[in-house]
């Protein structure tokens, strides 16, 4: 068998642009990622990313990080 690359698969060198992804949830998903990102300070999209990563899929490490600007 010959092993198939595809280039969602590659991991590249160069940055790439982020790109939109829109999912529907159950509510009560929803609601709980809600909470845990009031909890934790953090926007959604980092706890999705976690949860992606350690669920075995390619996540750039500094796509885990917090794009929203901090006040000095």
């Amino acid at each position: 068998m010959i092993p198939c690359y595809l280039s969602f698969m590659k991991s590249s060198d160069h940055e790439e642009p982020d790109e939109f992804l829109q999912v529907q949830v159950p509510a009560i998903t929803k609601r709980d990622l809600g909470h845990r990102a009031v909890e934790a300070r953090e926007p959604i999209r980092l706890i999705v990313l976690r949860a992606l990563a350690a669920y075995g899929v390619p996540v750039p490490a500094d796509a885990i990080a917090d794009r929203r600007r901090r006040p000095r």
